[in-house]
């Protein structure tokens, strides 16, 4: 079975570009695996924010998606891979 990989971006109100990460886990084998991780990394991401003093008091939006290969390759429009 492939593992999913969840796709995250971090919008800080008032700032000109999003931040973006992918993360992959091997424990990542299901849907449901993927996404109970979301509230765990966003708050996380958050905290790491809130410790930059110019992004203090606000908000954070996050758009998560947890993909399978196939997902993750049409969603980068990637036609083919060989690996």
């Amino acid at each position: 079975m492939d593992a999913f990989t969840m796709l995250i971006m971090a919008c800080v109100s008032g700032e000109p570009t999003c931040t973006a990460s992918r993360i992959s886990d091997m424990g990542f084998t299901t849907l449901e695996s993927c996404e109970s991780r979301i509230d765990d990394i966003t708050k996380a991401m958050t905290r790491q924010f809130a410790t930059r003093a110019e992004l203090k008091g606000k908000q954070v939006t996050y758009d998560v998606s947890c993909l399978d290969k196939t997902q993750l390759w049409q969603k980068l429009g990637i036609a083919q891979s060989d690996i």
